[in-house]
């Protein structure tokens, strides 16, 4: 009896999912919403901004819907994120992908990876980085 698993069949089996996954994650997009729903983002699951709707009260918000837009693209992006580290898991908790990752980790001396999720900045930091930001503009002048 041979205790070697068939790798042609492991290799074929590991495209196979590759393949569906990538399907999925094709397909992905996220949604984010500010402004108790006056703005809501669409992205596709690179985080790329694919869709954004406005309702007619949105101009109400005036000089704050930029960040509003900035806060639910935020949104949108972790949401996209998310269902993104779901429709891999069937790569990623496949035990012969995470030994091969492993190994790639320990061969290039990444052996800790850090894999956190960038966090969302909530409406205050938005208008707090805004803020920022004109006030440099202001102060080293607009022209470039």
């Amino acid at each position: 009896m041979n205790d070697t698993p068939d790798l042609d069949a492991a290799i074929a089996e590991i495209k196979v999912k590759t393949g569906q996954v990538q399907a999925a994650v094709a397909k992905i997009r996220g949604t984010g919403t500010a402004g108790n729903g006056a703005v809501t983002a669409i992205v596709d699951s690179a985080g790329h901004l694919r869709d954004l709707k406005l309702t007619r009260d949105a101009t109400r918000w005036g000089d704050r819907l930029a960040s509003m837009i900035l806060q639910a693209t935020a949104a949108a992006e972790q949401d996209a994120a998310a269902k993104v580290q779901k429709a891999m898991r069937p790569l990623t908790h496949d035990p012969r992908v995470q030994a091969g990752t492993k190994a790639i980790r320990e061969a290039f001396g990444q052996v800790n990876p850090v894999s956190q999720l960038p966090k969302a900045m909530t409406e205050d930091e938005i208008q707090a980085a805004d803020d920022a930001y004109f006030e440099r503009m202001n102060q080293r002048g607009w022209s470039t």
